[in-house]
């Protein structure tokens, strides 16, 4: 019995060759904003306002040095994509702020910004989880339309003031306060999700709590928060961010299938099918707040292949290629359906299919080692799981699929050896310590054998296979 490896979530590859030499990329760029011709205004504030709209501009012209390197056999990076990776590789080597008086009242703060672009940095984010650049796209443009409207409601107050009447006028500042917290909140979550997708975590939730205490209406962090605790393994905690989330903001369609993700790794790890009935109630919502939405169809995959309902999960998953082709968990997560029907030979084509649209998309060649070891060919599962592993050596099933094919190749130290990586890596991997009991039974000690089926049973008392080697491990002692 293998132990599943499907993708679920949060998840950003985009099957790119690069070949191109590291290169720092020198931006620079100008923005502006005014203030003093009306209501009270905070000086730190506007200063930040000029040093966003510089960074925009400067984002403007990173995009056009992302699209070169992000060329992808069928087309390229969408509009979208790019603007959003564009604007998670900058970094601001300085952005100076110096103020103009205008007309003897208003105060007009010009921004000169200077901004490196690393082509490393570039690659690395274009080698990302593709589901998770579809979820970082979403929240780009949902942030995009919550600062536009604020800026759009500083625009109004403005307007408002200057035929206002005194006690309207106390009224207005305090709206624009209220204005400029929400502001400085958007520019708070804008750092943390530029350390998140950098992978600082601790970085990014500092900025978050920061954005947080600064408006604790604001959705956003709440959302980046349940990310950071998704990625840790804590799934409870994560839960309990995407539901404040969604409390103040129910029509974030990726916090639906944040919400869907944990549900279905909770299932996983506590094999609880009730976990993934949640995981369908709430990736049904994502999928009806946005119809171009993929990431939650593959998800819905996840959980129907886990209650057995295969017809259901392949119309899932192929709904999910239908939205987004060049993400390869769907083909990958489909042809574990096909495993789990017993048609290895079409789980093999959607394997490869996944490889040929990521050929670093290390679960498909690790799914491909399975399949291969359950039609006998162990050399062929042997070169599949070893690439995983050169993908991610921390990675636990490729070492738990090499000790498989060692343990029938006869080859029982090996195989030893490999299990015994997997279950450092995975303590709780049953399957694993069933295969590292095997190998310890062809190399004679049957000791040793009988403590790992033991811990196999432990950790999976419901498979029968399980309780049958250790039993006849025991017979052995």
């Amino acid at each position: 019995m293998k132990k599943s490896a499907v993708a679920i979530a949060l998840i950003f590859m985009l099957g790119v060759m690069f070949t191109v030499a590291a290169e720092l990329k020198l931006i620079e760029a100008d923005g502006y904003s005014i203030m003093g011709d009306g209501p009270e205004e905070n000086p730190a504030v506007a200063q930040e306002r000029a040093r966003k709209s510089a960074k925009r501009a400067a984002s403007e012209k990173a995009g056009v040095f992302v699209e070169s390197l992000s060329e992808v056999r069928e087309g390229r990076l969408t509009r979208d994509e790019i603007k959003t990776i564009s604007s998670n590789v900058l970094e601001v080597k300085s952005a100076e702020v110096k103020p103009e008086v205008l007309g003897g009242v208003a105060i007009k703060y010009n921004c000169h910004i200077i901004v490196v672009v690393d082509t490393d940095v570039v690659i690395a984010q274009l080698s990302k989880d593709k589901e998770k650049l579809e979820d970082a796209v979403k929240l780009n443009k949902d942030q995009a339309e919550y600062e536009a409207k604020n800026d759009a409601e500083l625009a109004e107050l403005k307007e408002k003031y200057k035929k206002a009447s005194e006690a309207e006028k106390i009224a207005i500042n305090k709206e624009v306060k209220r204005n400029e917290e929400k502001f400085t909140a958007t520019q708070l979550n804008e750092s943390g999700v530029e350390r998140y997708q950098r992978d600082d975590l601790d970085g990014a939730m500092k900025f978050f709590n920061k954005a947080i205490e600064t408006d604790p209406l604001y959705s956003a962090p709440w959302s980046g928060l349940g990310w950071i605790h998704f990625d840790r393994r804590e799934y409870d905690r994560s839960i309990e961010c995407f539901r404040k989330a969604i409390e103040l903001y129910d029509v974030f369609a990726p916090a639906w299938n944040g919400l869907g993700c944990n549900y279905n790794y909770k299932g996983t790890d506590e094999r609880k099918p009730e976990y993934y009935h949640r995981a369908i109630e709430y990736c049904r919502k994502a999928t009806e707040l946005d119809r171009e939405y993929a990431a939650p169809w593959n998800n819905l995959g996840y959980a129907y292949d886990k209650l057995g309902d295969y017809e259901r999960a392949i119309k899932c998953y192929e709904a999910a290629i239908e939205l987004n082709e060049k993400d390869a968990a769907p083909w990958s997560n489909l042809g574990n359906v096909y495993e789990h029907l017993d048609e290895t030979d079409r789980a093999i084509e959607h394997y490869l299919k996944a490889i040929e649209v990521d050929e670093k998309y290390a679960k498909a060649y690790n799914n491909l080692g399975y399949a291969y070891n359950h039609k006998g060919e162990f050399d062929r599962a042997i070169e599949s799981c070893e690439r995983a592993i050169a993908l991610d050596a921390n990675y636990a099933e490729p070492w738990n699929c090499l000790g498989y094919s060692y343990n029938f190749k006869k080859d029982y130290k090996k195989a030893a050896e490999c299990c015994r990586k997997a279950v450092a890596i995975d303590p709780k991997y049953a399957n694993a310590w069933n295969n590292l009991g095997y190998a310890y039974g062809g190399l004679g000690n049957y000791k040793k054998s009988y403590e790992a089926y033991k811990k196999a049973v432990e950790l999976d008392p419901d498979v029968e296979a399980y309780r049958r080697n250790l039993e006849n491990a025991q017979k052995r002692l």
